[in-house]
């Protein structure tokens, strides 16, 4: 009854005069005090922008104006779940975060769920992705039999339905659902592998034929991204050599000129797209060293030719120069900073922001935390140097009985874990080892779910 009353107290909001860009009005299931609204501006490096903090109110409702004067895609996010969805200017929209499945199973990513729409335009973008998907995917149900069995019907019935949507999407004037369906097709119908289907030629004449690559276009990418995996082997011998010995001179401008040459590589903006591809590919499997890696990401984060592509370089730049989970982290960092480190014991690097008041309100379990682990886990507090210390953080930490350092906004530490808000916690093991980069803390999670869970499991392994 509750959920009903919610939803028709929705209906009514819906009759307000729409002041802002974009509105959403929103029901939420998610045992979680505030929400995060995410831009996705780059689907490369799947980077995000905060644009706001919201916070339900006792029914679950909350709601949100943002300005935005282009499609965007949005996410909208707690620290376990995320829905990601479409907005145009000028529409509001009246949308319900479901319920996740319940698990007892921590895990540092977080879950896709599928957000639910109410009173969607027909004219909306993402009535008219969910429509066209829908329609494919049974399509696609209905023939896939004939694949095997009967290719030439099977090849019939997907021109068919590419003719099919020409006539119904070929006027289409929105680019982004033009472009969004065009490439859906380029994933799915012109990728079966099949005898009459189209060559590798084909598919780069029809849809990698762009003076610019469009990252704001999240299919044009994911389609560029499968048709360009491990390019380095469909090159000739020649390009081949040249580009061994750009990785190996770590040569990030020889590279790109390499893949220029290539035939199914239009123009210098596609071979950059290509070349960050490849270094990321090789890192990954370690045919080449993190730091090659690191120096050719760099350079084309300066020498890109799209704003975009420049940011996306940037962002791989600093993921790459990270911890990751299995990673050590130096020791002489610590001591620098003239932290005595015990020996053997699991070491919780916490992060604290002075005056926050979830930092200040999260001491106390903290303080219970270091008494239940004292001589099995060791605490070390770290805080940013050019923010200033309250009477209510002295307070707080009054009876706290470990380390607490400043850190400066150029130390290597708080890049390399990517502090950037707080209480934030990470979890090494006796050596140093990450263990957990995005810690549990030492209060409830909206799964009730806190560091003793893990802790817990480790020292009794």
């Amino acid at each position: 009854m509750q959920v009903r009353n919610s939803l028709l107290f929705f209906s009514l909001v819906l009759t307000q005069a729409l002041n802002a860009q974009v509105e959403i009005l929103g029901l939420s299931f998610w045992e979680s005090p505030t929400l995060q609204v995410y831009e996705l501006q780059n689907h490369l490096s799947q980077e995000k922008s905060l644009l706001a903090n919201v916070e339900p109110d006792s029914m679950g409702i909350f709601k949100v104006q943002l300005d935005l004067k282009a499609i965007s895609t949005l996410q909208i996010c707690n620290d376990q779940n995320c829905g990601l969805f479409y907005v145009q200017p000028k529409t509001r929209y009246l949308i319900e975060l479901p319920q996740p499945a319940q698990t007892n199973t921590y895990t540092e990513t977080q879950s896709d769920i599928e957000l639910l729409f109410y009173k969607l335009d027909s004219n909306d973008i993402n009535y008219q992705i969910l429509g066209f998907e829908a329609w494919m995917d049974n399509y696609i149900a209905d023939i896939y039999q004939l694949k095997d069995i009967r290719s030439n019907e099977f090849i019939l019935k997907v021109l068919a339905f590419k003719a099919e949507t020409a006539a119904v999407y070929g006027n289409e004037e929105n680019p982004f659902l033009r472009d969004y369906i065009k490439y859906s097709v380029g994933l799915t119908i012109d990728n079966f592998s099949v005898v009459g289907g189209p060559s590798k030629e084909d598919k780069y004449n029809f849809y990698l034929q762009t003076d610019s690559v469009d990252y704001t276009q999240p299919k044009l990418v994911e389609y560029a991204k499968l048709f360009y995996k491990a390019y380095d082997a469909q090159l000739d011998q020649v390009l081949r050599q040249e580009l061994e010995l750009a990785f190996q001179t770590a040569n990030s401008y020889a590279l790109v000129a390499c893949l220029q040459k290539d035939p199914s590589i239009y123009n210098q903006a596609w071979a950059e797209f290509v070349a960050l591809q490849l270094i990321l590919e090789r890192e990954q499997t370690k045919r080449i060293p993190k730091t090659i890696a690191l120096k050719m990401l760099l350079d084309l984060a300066q020498s890109g030719q799209q704003v975009a592509f420049k940011r996306a370089s940037t962002h791989f730049y600093k993921e790459k120069s990270k911890l990751g989970p299995g990673q050590t982290l130096e020791g002489k960092l610590l001591t620098d900073l003239n932290l005595q480190l015990e020996k053997n014991q699991l070491v919780y690097l916490h992060y604290y922001i002075p005056g926050n008041q979830k930092c200040i309100a999260e001491l106390a379990a903290l303080k219970r935390l270091a008494t239940r682990y004292n001589g099995k886990v060791q605490i070390l507090t770290f805080y940013p140097a050019e923010q200033a210390w309250t009477n209510a953080d002295n307070k707080a930490f009054e009876g706290a009985k470990w380390q607490k350092t400043a850190l400066n906004a150029s130390a290597i530490l708080r890049s390399q874990l990517n502090w950037t808000g707080a209480p934030t916690y990470v979890l090494l093991d006796s050596q140093l080892k990450v263990l957990y980069l995005d810690a549990l803390g030492p209060l409830p999670n909206a799964r009730t779910q806190t560091i003793d869970l893990v802790l817990q499991q480790l020292l009794a392994q």
